[in-house]
């Protein structure tokens, strides 16, 4: 703030000072040249000097910009630069609003002179692809590969995307498998591979796939949670014993794939009644039913516990012991009371199981209950009681078909 007050006081003191010297001696210049005379006084003279120096000076410094490197010709690249990247940008926002045809008729063009073509071109690959223009996309592509041989990878996984999306995967496969040969730590890579073996179902390979994902982060963590579910669920739901094995060695075999679950997927209860039916099916269902009573006490199922009361599964006394502390909590539940009456059914148990079927009905009335009351009914000499649970299991039962 002083430095400007300063300034102002001695910028008025010199134009005081000034106009003082023009007024004592205005002084005299004459210029004589041939027929022409010019006079004025020195103080005119000396700002005609000042000004045609100046300008001068700035004409120079005009013709120095306009001919040097960030001049007249650089501002002309920048210009052209700057409608080239336009006319990219134009083609980029028409394939973010679904015009499909219209950005690969921008982009292609622009590819052309643009100062990004590669850009351009895998994104008018993209707009071609998704319009369902193959042959144009693959044509794109092979013009990317020689423009570029830089962006190779790039444009390959482009060209497997395509044939993903055409669903010609073994095509796809052709392409991907020696990508992943060469870098398995890529990705984009990865996220092929793994979309071509999901579509095709082969969970066996993408199992083994699982630990390179996790290892180099293909995909986020929901997105990786959701995958792992599915192929695991999908290796139990469609794992078929071999039949030419003994049945030891089927036993083996389900133990096997029970051992490649992670531990934290295991206490899931679609996973865990998945393994229980594979179990069931070749007679080793006894070592999961700890497991089971484990899981549901941890985490409530209906269907955990719908399958505890299957026949055919051994120690039917200590289930029936789990299932009832169960009661404490869970009384209402028609599934639980459900599951007791038929383990009670198995344990001969009469009289409970008739209480339980009971019990379940009066919650929750249901076609199965009605007729597995219906049986007990029978055996404890109850025939007509037995006949009008039967009758309205059935009347209960078509009534649900016609509302279906």
């Amino acid at each position: 703030m002083r430095g400007l007050l300063l300034g102002t006081i001695i910028s008025l003191l010199f134009g005081a000072l000034s106009i003082w010297l023009m007024q004592q001696d205005g002084g005299y210049v004459f210029i004589n040249f041939q027929n022409y005379t010019v006079e004025m006084t020195v103080w005119v003279a000396l700002l005609l000097y000042l000004i045609v120096t100046a300008s001068i000076v700035w004409f120079f410094s005009l013709v120095k910009w306009g001919v040097g490197a960030g001049g007249l010709r650089n501002w002309w690249v920048s210009r052209a630069s700057s409608k080239k990247i336009n006319t990219t940008k134009q083609g980029l926002i028409l394939y973010a609003d679904h015009e499909w045809q219209r950005a690969l008729e921008v982009l292609t063009k622009s590819a052309e002179r643009s100062i990004m073509p590669e850009v351009d071109l895998l994104f008018a690959v993209r707009s071609a692809s998704e319009g369902g223009q193959i042959e144009e996309a693959r044509s794109l592509i092979e013009k990317l590969k020689s423009s570029n041989p830089k962006f190779y990878l790039l444009a390959q996984k482009s060209l497997a995307e395509i044939y993903i999306q055409d669903e010609s995967f073994d095509l796809a496969l052709e392409i991907i498998t020696p990508m992943a040969d060469e870098r398995p730590e890529d990705p984009g890579v990865l996220r092929l591979l793994a979309d071509v073996l999901y579509l095709t179902e082969d969970w066996t390979s993408l199992q083994l796939l699982l630990q390179d994902m996790h290892r180099f982060k293909a995909l986020d963590k929901s997105d990786m949670a959701l995958l792992e579910f599915d192929v695991y669920q999908n290796l139990l739901s469609e794992f078929q014993a071999d039949p030419d094995l003994t049945l030891q060695e089927q036993k083996e075999q389900v133990a096997d794939l029970w051992d490649i679950i992670p531990k934290r997927l295991k206490t899931d209860s679609h996973l865990s009644c998945f393994y229980f039916d594979l179990l069931v099916s070749v007679n080793d269902c006894e070592k999961m039913i700890p497991i089971m009573i484990k899981n549901v006490n941890n985490s409530w199922s209906d269907e955990l516990v719908l399958r505890l009361g299957e026949t055919g599964i051994p120690k039917p006394e200590f289930r029936l012991a789990a299932a009832e502390k169960w009661l404490v909590k869970y009384p209402e539940n028609s599934i639980l009371l459900f599951t007791l009456g038929n383990i009670c059914c198995q344990l001969k148990f009469w009289g409970k199981a008739r209480d339980y079927f009971s019990s379940a009905l009066a919650i929750e009335p249901n076609p199965k209950i009605f007729a597995s009351l219906g049986e007990v009914m029978i055996q404890i000499g109850e025939v007509d009681a037995a006949h009008d649970a039967f009758r309205r299991g059935l009347i209960l039962g078509n009534q649900e078909g016609f509302s279906k």
